[in-house]
């Protein structure tokens, strides 16, 4: 009965470790955004510096992002594959502990990027390949849920050793748990070709495989994606949701301390942990409103737009920042904000597996490549931003135009005819 039960929901499992491998992926970069007061004050950073440091992994991660999506499509052996980058980012995290100065920890978030880059685009793969299309949105968000609910745990982790011992215990700690994974994956991962009639189909889908493969191929395999509408619809709205969700996830104790005078204590690290919640709330609650209005009759598409515009309202009240500097309003209000983010955001890795059903990790890592890529420049933007003018309301202001951009992205390119949602 046990094997039964273990065999009917074996995708659930597989998705269990997903949720797990994501949360370790955003817990060792979230590390940084957390501890960067005291690692500010170490190194002498202004904020200007700080924007350079906290945007160091997102270069090398969307330049990642142009070729590991190819790759990633024609991997036969993910069960070995996924493992070897996990290893890189632990190891990559755990230095940053050791480090003596400032450019060196710099370069391990450059190097933290490259093999961090290949963890939504696989995990988007396996999830299109085990899981039929009503469950999708769900699916995603649970998966990308791991990554909210790293930033929903780190800030009284970090902030912990901080002040307790040093912020390099943090890095140390959360590098070495990412070896621990490698159990349940092994454990679990095991013959999908024998578990999944999807997994078979999309496989096939694309035979062409690593082996012999030449540069022609990946080309082929770019001009294919790049031909898409519904590719430039996906990336297009990440143009305006990533920086949205990079800001939270590493300049939020940034504004708590500078912006709002809070102290770099457990009582911040509490109001930091209690936003990210909601992170992980509009995730869940995005793709399950998804699940039930495509049962109640309401096609995919229109299911995932009634979210995402739901998203995009809670999302907009972060203008009214600039009115306010309670600390309580300001929780709520950014709790608000990356709730409408989690909701969104499930909805968008759900469209990227529907863009080429034999190519997801290629078209995920390509818009990754497009949208990260901006999120660099924004990032390092608001270091100057917050630098000359001394406040974040003109970033506040920025955002709530991204997100407005996203919306339009949308209603003008999610069409059906440019998805294959079956």
């Amino acid at each position: 009965m046990r094997n039964s039960f273990y065999i009917r929901n074996w995708r659930w499992f597989v998705l269990g470790t997903l949720f797990l491998a994501t949360f370790l992926n955003y817990f060792d970069r979230q590390t940084l955004g957390t501890a960067i007061e005291p690692i500010s004050r170490e190194f002498g950073l202004d904020n200007i510096l700080r924007g350079n440091l906290l945007a160091a992994f997102t270069l090398t991660y969307a330049l990642t992002h142009f070729f590991i999506g190819a790759i990633v499509d024609r991997i036969r052996n993910i069960r070995f594959f996924f493992p070897v980058m996990v290893i890189g980012w632990s190891l990559s995290t755990l230095l940053a502990g050791f480090v003596d100065t400032y450019k060196h920890l710099l370069w391990l978030r450059y190097l933290l990027g490259f093999w961090e880059a290949v963890n939504f685009p696989i995990c988007l793969l396996i999830i299109s390949r085990i899981f039929p299309a009503g469950e999708r949105s769900l699916a995603s968000g649970i998966f990308a849920s791991g990554a909210f609910l790293a930033t929903l745990t780190a800030p009284p982790f970090v902030i912990y050793f901080s002040n307790e011992f040093n912020w390099r215990y943090s890095f140390i700690i959360s590098g070495t748990a990412g070896l621990l994974w490698l159990v349940p994956w092994l454990l679990i991962f095991r013959h999908p070709e024998s578990r999944s009639e999807q997994w078979n189909q999309r496989l096939n889908s694309n035979r062409s495989g690593f082996k012999n493969t030449r540069a022609r191929d990946y080309i082929k395999d770019y001009a294919e994606v790049l031909r898409k509408p519904g590719f430039w619809g996906v990336a297009l709205i990440g143009l305006g949701l990533i920086p949205c969700l990079y800001f939270a996830t590493q300049w939020f104790p940034t504004y708590f301390t500078q912006g709002l005078g809070h102290e770099y204590n457990q009582a911040l690290s509490f109001r930091l942990s209690l936003i990210y919640f909601m992170q992980d709330i509009g995730l869940w609650i995005g793709g399950a409103i998804v699940l039930w209005l495509s049962s109640k009759g309401f096609s995919i598409i229109t299911s995932r737009k009634i979210v995402i515009t739901a998203a995009w309202l809670f999302m907009l009240p972060v203008l009214l920042l600039t009115y306010f500097s309670s600390v309580t309003i300001s929780v709520l209000i950014l709790a608000l904000f990356v709730f409408g983010i989690g909701a969104f955001l499930g909805n968008q890795h759900a469209f990227k597996q529907d863009v080429v059903i034999s190519k997801v990790a290629t078209v995920a890592a390509l818009v990754g490549f497009i949208e990260t890529g901006f999120t660099f420049l924004v990032l390092r933007r608001i270091g100057v931003i917050t630098s000359e003018t001394h406040g974040f309301a003109p970033v506040f202001l920025l955002l709530a135009g991204l997100a407005t951009l996203s919306l339009l992205i949308v209603y003008v390119f999610i069409k059906p005819k440019w998805y294959n949602i079956k």
